[in-house]
């Protein structure tokens, strides 16, 4: 209790600091006003008088005016500014009238002070003595006297040889005696203010004094019982009705000394065990009465400082309190509600007091959600928390600004539900009906009221929500039957708040329609999942959905849609989370031996589900979500009666037949299907496309393909590629016009590239079992027939005009010639049988057909580069020495070219072949015009002299490259006066002499 004092007092002496310098402020103001007026009149100007020190500025101009001797006196307001301002104004030491010789009764002219030269600024030094020798030692003296009272009374009872002689009549009238004294030295200083010339002192002696008599009051009732507990009240009411006029006389400081001794007074005799009732009863009427005080001056922090210190009381009474009885608890559960809710109603008033009275009533039903809790949840503690929570609804309803408190007590009201130890059925619902009223009825009251809020639609909704989870969390053993009605009365409380804004004007402008719809949808969702079997879980929240689409289309609300698309995906987690799901999900990918008539129940039922929100959604998301949703059911429907083989087909043909539907509907209404149907196919063939596309990247590296998986046999990728990717090539280009371009080029390539993998690994795999498979006596001829095929197909296609199916196959067939056939497994430097016959092989066809590709290359592109034309010739000369230099290798080693040795035939005969392709690339240039021929003629005429003259004499020496480089009390009164004396101006001094 100590803390909370020292606390309380921190908190009191901070208030008066500020209080202080607003003071100190105002009087620097005033007075520099009125030395500037004062000044400004001398000179014969009067500027305007602003700001708050009018009155203070007038006092001090009238002090100035003298009256001349002989003269009465003229209070400086009868006489006009302008009549002031004209006066002359004379050296300081003189002052005279000017002559009037024809005017005998003309008054003479007024003397007047000297000018008193403006006050230098106070010093940081002198502010700080001000403050903490002038100001504080008073308001801290008053305060410790207060202490020091409520010690001597605590004293009387502790200390034993004080006890034996001072009876306990005798302690408690010595106390009243010294509060009375205290209150009497407190008229006294106050009627001798001029000697004092510090109203503080009195001040702090009347509230000192109303501290000690609180104390002696407390003392007699709760320790010695020398009075009743009506006795005790109604003297306590006489000294609150003391600190009241005292608090009017005397001020603020009166009144806040006085909260604190007497918030401190049951602290001081806490040591005895309290009378709760009276401790509760003293401070609703000390509170209540300084809150008088406050609405009577206008001091709302000495309201907030009374509520503050009450609700602390509040909160140790509730806290230290263990087991209370019903006066007990009807005590502390007024004390609350009188802070609560009453006195910030009468304390409080302004642009803030809306703020202040909510923290109350929030504050308040904190101390009593408290005091169930701490109470064993007892019934009489259940209807002080109804009371204050149906008080909070009742401010909601007198003000706006309140809105919030209910808000907290309804999640204060929940959180005391779900806390609730082992309650009774009956208990239990009582007060949940009863919490539910005094919440609900409001909310449904004040659901549609203008202006537009959504927090009381999603209270409502919480409310709704809570009562099954609730009452299941507390019986846990209750029947399904039970709790479905239960869920159902949610649902029927959502529906009811629907049903009062049905014929209300805009109620399609916010989202209080569709939460009220999701709560009683999910509602009623749990209340069928409560009475259906559990494998029928998926079509009972499908059913939901259902009813709630074709609800948002009545209530005109499109929000409502996409909550009922929110059923369907809740639907398949249903389908997911029940045990069945362990059966049939693996049925997705390894089909089914049997028909499961209940699976395909399970399936189908959410595919028509979800095919309603395909065709009746009106928002573009809810209708793709429902072309997904059933695409995707519609497959696990036929997973559950079809064997994997024809599974695989399933997305392939259903895409097919959503694709030649946009033929008929737009193609909005059907994408969403096709490409989830897409995906599925691609899914299929994801695992062989990754095995081929595995090995094809090894071949790159010289390593040959081998078409060795399962998956990579003839039914796999009959199945899983190349019959899907016809399936849905073919319906795209029937529907091309109604696709957008990039979305047709997408799908085409796609099917493409799947069906280019099929149709290659096929290709494989029937040249292997025709021709056999040894890579070095077949890799060429296997080679040259699929980049033929690949060629051949993409100039048919280029004459058809297909330039846009010619130039992927021609640039494809054309790379892989050059790449695998001529860099990667040329004959000249890999094992690769050409044929044993000389000019009648595989060399022609070999260095023949990329050519043919390369020249097609320029009609492909509308723009082809100037360049182009240059690396075409350029490849053509590197063909023909190629095709050159192979051809005489075969005549001297055969079939296998990459042979070792060299004879000197060959030798000699590679000289002349490079001289003589050097003279035809010549002829060539000339006669084509060609500069780059006539170039590389001339770039073979030099190697063929430096082979002749340097290579074929002495061997190369290489050259070695060389290379390097170099890196965050009374006392303290009597000190306070002596400043104050020693500090204050001498307002008793005369002025000096003219």
């Amino acid at each position: 209790m100590f803390d909370f004092l020292a606390f309380l007092a921190i908190i009191i002496l901070f208030i008066l600091l500020m209080d202080t310098r607003g003071r100190l402020k105002r009087a620097e103001a005033t007075l520099l006003e009125a030395a500037r007026r004062i000044g400004a009149l001398q000179r014969g100007a009067a500027p305007p008088v602003t700001g708050e020190a009018t009155a203070e500025v007038a006092a001090a101009i009238h002090e100035t005016a003298v009256p001349v001797q002989g003269q009465p006196a003229v209070a400086a307001e009868a006489t006009p500014l302008s009549a002031r301002s004209a006066d002359p104004v004379e050296a300081p030491d003189t002052i005279s009238a000017p002559p009037l010789p024809d005017v005998a009764a003309a008054p003479a002219p007024k003397p007047r002070k000297a000018p008193v030269p403006a006050e230098p600024p106070v010093s940081l030094a002198s502010r700080f003595e001000n403050l903490f020798g002038k100001t504080l030692p008073i308001w801290a003296g008053g305060l410790t006297l207060a202490i020091a009272g409520v010690l001597i009374v605590r004293y009387a009872i502790d200390a034993g040889f004080f006890a034996r002689i001072f009876t306990p009549g005798v302690q408690i009238v010595t106390g009243l005696l010294f509060g009375l004294a205290l209150i009497g030295g407190a008229e006294y200083a106050w009627r001798n203010e001029e000697k004092l010339r510090d109203v503080r002192v009195p001040q702090a002696l009347s509230g000192a004094g109303i501290a000690t008599l609180y104390a002696a009051i407390m003392v007699a009732a709760n320790v010695y019982q020398l009075i009743g507990p009506l006795l005790a009240f109604l003297a306590l009411a006489l000294v609150t009705a003391a600190a009241l006029g005292l608090s009017l006389r005397f001020g603020p400081p009166s009144a806040l000394l006085g909260l604190a001794g007497g918030l401190a007074a049951p602290a001081m005799v806490g040591a005895v065990e309290p009378n709760v009732p009276l401790l509760a009863v003293y401070l609703a009427l000390t509170i209540a009465g300084l809150a008088g005080v406050a609405r009577a001056r206008r001091w709302p922090w000495l309201a907030l400082a009374a509520l503050i210190g009450g609700i602390g009381w509040g909160l140790w009474m509730v806290l230290a309190s263990a087991a209370l009885d019903v006066v007990g608890a009807l005590s502390i559960g007024g004390f609350v509600l009188l802070l609560a809710i009453a006195l910030p109603m009468m304390a409080f008033d302004g642009p803030r007091s809306t703020l202040l009275r909510a923290a109350s009533a929030i504050v308040g039903a904190f101390q009593l959600a408290l005091l169930v809790g701490y109470g064993g949840f007892a019934p009489l503690h259940w209807g002080l928390f109804a009371l204050i929570a149906a008080a909070g609804q009742w401010l909601a309803w007198r003000e706006r600004g309140f809105a919030i408190v209910p808000t907290i007590s309804l999640l204060l009201s929940l959180a005391l539900l779900v806390a609730w130890s082992d309650p009774t059925p009956f208990w239990f619902g009582l007060i949940g009906l009863s919490l539910l009223i005094i919440h609900a009825l409001p909310l449904l009251i004040r659901l549609w009221a203008v202006p537009k809020k959504l927090r009381p639609a999603l209270e409502l909704c919480a409310i709704a929500l809570a009562a099954a989870p609730l009452t299941k969390w507390h019986f846990w053993d209750i029947a399904d039957g039970a709790l479905a009605l239960i869920a159902l009365g949610g649902a029927l409380l959502a529906a009811t708040g629907i049903a009062r804004g049905w014929k209300v004007e805009g109620r399609t402008s916010d989202g209080r329609v569709a939460w009220l719809a999701a709560t009683a949808g999910a509602l009623l969702a749990l209340a069928i999942l409560l009475v259906i079997p559990a494998w029928l879980a998926p079509l009972g929240i499908a059913a939901v959905a259902i009813a709630l689409i074709f609800f948002g289309k009545a209530a005109l609300d499109p929000r409502i849609e996409r909550v009922a698309a929110g059923f369907i995906g809740t639907a398949l987690i249903a389908l997911v989370a029940t045990p069945r799901a362990l059966v049939e999900l693996p049925r997705l990918i390894e089909g089914a031996n049997g028909a499961d008539t209940m699976a395909l129940v399970r399936w189908a039922g959410l595919a028509a589900a979800a095919l309603l929100f395909a065709v009746r959604g009106e928002g573009p998301i809810v209708r793709r979500l429902g072309q997904i949703a059933t695409a995707l059911f519609a497959y696990g429907a036929f997973a559950q009666v079809l064997p994997a083989n024809a599974l695989m087909l399933v997305p392939a043909l259903g895409g097919a037949a959503v694709l030649l539907a946009a033929r008929q509907v737009p193609f909005s209404r059907v994408d969403g299907a096709a490409a989830s149907l897409a995906v599925l196919s691609l899914t299929w063939a994801a695992l062989p496309i990754a095995i081929w596309s595995t090995k094809a990247s090894l071949s790159l590296v010289g390593m040959p393909m081998q078409f060795d998986d399962t998956l990579l046999t003839v039914e796999p990728l009959l199945l899983r590629l190349l019959l899907p990717a016809l399936l849905f090539a073919i319906p795209v280009w029937l529907v091309r016009d109604a696709l957008p371009r990039w979305l047709r080029i997408a799908a085409l390539s796609l099917a493409a590239i799947v069906g280019g993998v099929a149709l290659h690994s096929l290709y494989r795999l029937g040249f292997a079992a025709t021709a056999g498979g040894d890579f070095v006596e077949t890799g060429i001829l296997q080679r040259l027939i699929w980049e033929a095929l690949l060629i051949g197909a993409g100039r048919f296609a280029m004459s058809r005009g297909l330039t846009g199916l010619a130039r992927p196959l021609i640039v494809a067939g054309t790379a892989h010639a050059l790449f695998y056939g001529l860099i990667l497994h040329n004959p000249l430097w890999s094992a690769q049988a050409v044929g044993g016959w000389p000019l009648i092989n595989l060399l022609i066809p070999l260095f023949l057909l990329p050519w043919l590709g390369l020249t097609r290359m320029p009609p492909l592109f509308a723009k082809a580069p100037a360049q182009l034309d240059r690396a075409i010739q350029i490849a053509t000369m590197l063909l023909v020495a190629g095709f050159a230099w192979a051809t005489l290798r075969q005549l001297f080693h055969g079939s296998l070219l990459a042979q070792p040795g060299v004879t000197e035939a060959e030798n000699i005969l590679r000289s002349i072949l490079i001289l003589a392709l050097a003279l035809g690339f010549l002829l060539w240039g000339i006669r084509a015009k060609r500069h780059d021929w006539r170039i590389a003629s001339l770039v073979l005429m030099i190697g063929a002299a430096g082979k002749v003259f340097l290579f074929d004499a002495s061997g190369l020496e290489g050259l070695a490259r060389i290379g390097s480089f170099v890196a965050l009390g009374f006392s303290l009164i009597g000190i306070g006066w002596l400043y104050s004396r020693q500090l204050a101006p001498d307002r008793d001094a005369a002025p000096a002499p003219a």
